[in-house]
């Protein structure tokens, strides 16, 4: 039984290896896409958590939210996590944390939010993510 777990604490410490080294964030490229007004594409930010907010329930399950600040150079966003808790992990973050985001870019009247920060369960879209204390939530 103890080697079991063994195996598996060695298969996730690997592929969460996997998952934050193969996708890099680009914080120029996502502030690009902000200025330009553009929505769909999938971006990876590298950001410091700024707020975090309760829970919120919609027709596409329950969400947690927290704000990210992003930079790049001079430049600066904050950009809102929307993540869908329903489908995936909730990540455990708090003010001040570190956190790597790759998701799907939105620009909201109200400002740029990242949202499928998860895996979708029926495989139609590329999976996002959440990495915080180097866990990945997905």
């Amino acid at each position: 039984m103890r080697r079991s777990a063994l195996h598996v604490a060695i298969a996730a410490a690997v592929l969460a290896g996997c998952v934050s080294s193969a996708v890099r964030p680009d914080n120029a490229a996502a502030l690009a896409e902000i200025a330009a007004r553009r929505s769909g594409d999938e971006v990876v930010v590298e950001g410091t958590v700024t707020r975090v907010f309760q829970e919120s329930r919609g027709e596409t399950g329950v969400h947690e939210h927290f704000d990210i600040r992003i930079s790049s150079g001079v430049d600066e966003q904050d950009i809102d996590v929307a993540d869908n808790i329903t489908i995936g992990r909730k990540a455990p973050v708090r003010r001040g944390d570190d956190v790597i985001v790759k998701g799907v870019l939105e620009t909201d009247p109200s400002g740029p939010v990242i949202h499928w920060t998860h895996h979708d369960p029926s495989f139609r879209h590329p999976g996002g993510f959440v990495v915080v204390d180097g866990k990945v939530y997905d």
